[in-house]
């Protein structure tokens, strides 16, 4: 049963009776009582074991129909008249009662089937550019990908392949200072009201996807957030030679530089965004995807730089 197209059925079948003045969530909540009290009267009077068996009865049966259809009817325009989104409402409230009622039973009886909730993860690329074996390593239950993405950045989904239909690149419709975030923002919450019991998972290395995070978490969602360092990391002499010569070469050249500007000035960036951008601009025109963390990496490993949790960011240097 498609509901929102119900809701729309009924909307235009008052509108063509001029109905809508009428239509106030009170008078249908008022309606939606006696339309209840109607459905009990059937059953007023029978045992517990009659009203179990009531519908044998066919002329009985469709009497219960007609008014558990009333029922329906007017709670479909209670919600649609009071901007409630019903799939939204009904996935908080069953995930709200599992954990004010968890259950008495453990075991599923075998003829039960369980079905793994989907898990969505949305990937800040122009945050992090994970392939797809990566998204596994770091979810290994991730059942659907949404890959947030700049104009510049084409052909996202190259390296996704295996995951079929179940990729979807978006590109964000106008750039500007955190565009791409509310676009994951919008989207993340455009699938939990498709997909309530869904897990959502936000990659990327910014942190300000925190209060979002909270939030949805707050309202019943099963949501986190996850990291993501693309594995060049620990750029050295000694580890260099792990890589493609001119890779390696060019990396090191410019761990090297990356390293000698931050230990000339004493004027460091304290929050991890800020050495990350730091780092591209020293690079210049040889910051993309892979120099950035790969320095950034290479800093970490060699001990001249510590990032704490909460992003805040210590030197060695002296």
């Amino acid at each position: 049963m498609d509901l929102l197209a119900l809701q729309t059925t009924l909307r235009e079948f008052a509108a063509q009776r001029d109905w809508q003045p009428f239509h106030t969530p009170k008078n249908l909540s008022t309606a939606l009582m006696v339309e209840a009290a109607e459905l009990a009267e059937i059953f007023q009077w029978m045992t517990a074991e009659e009203s179990q068996r009531a519908h044998d009865d066919a002329v009985l049966r469709d009497r219960i129909g007609e008014e558990v259809a009333d029922v329906l009817l007017y709670l479909l325009q209670l919600a649609d008249h009071s901007q409630i989104d019903l799939k939204r409402a009904v996935g908080r409230k069953l995930a709200m009662n599992a954990k004010k009622h968890p259950p008495v039973r453990v075991a599923v009886p075998m003829e039960e089937k369980t079905v793994s909730p989907q898990t969505h993860v949305l990937v800040d690329w122009e945050n992090v550019q994970p392939k797809d074996v990566d998204i596994r390593k770091v979810v290994p239950d991730v059942t659907d990908v949404w890959l947030f993405h700049g104009p510049h950045q084409k052909r996202v989904e190259v390296h996704h392949a295996s995951f079929g239909n179940r990729v979807t690149p978006v590109p964000i419709a106008r750039t500007g200072k955190n565009a791409l975030d509310f676009h994951l923002s919008f989207y993340m919450g455009y699938i939990a009201s498709r997909h309530p019991q869904a897990n959502l998972v936000v990659m990327a290395n910014d942190r300000g996807y925190g209060p979002m995070i909270d939030h949805a978490i707050g309202l019943g969602f099963a949501a986190r957030q996850v990291g993501f360092a693309i594995v060049l990391p620990a750029i050295s002499p000694q580890s260099a030679d792990v890589l493609p010569t001119p890779l390696a070469e060019d990396l090191l050249r410019a761990l090297a530089r990356v390293e000698a500007s931050l230990q000339k000035t004493t004027s460091r960036p304290s929050k991890e965004a800020s050495l990350v951008a730091a780092i591209a601009s020293l690079l210049g025109e040889a910051a993309n995807a892979e120099s950035v963390p790969a320095v950034l990496s290479g800093l970490l490993a060699g001990g001249k730089v510590s990032i704490e949790a909460t992003g805040r960011v210590s030197y060695a240097f002296g």
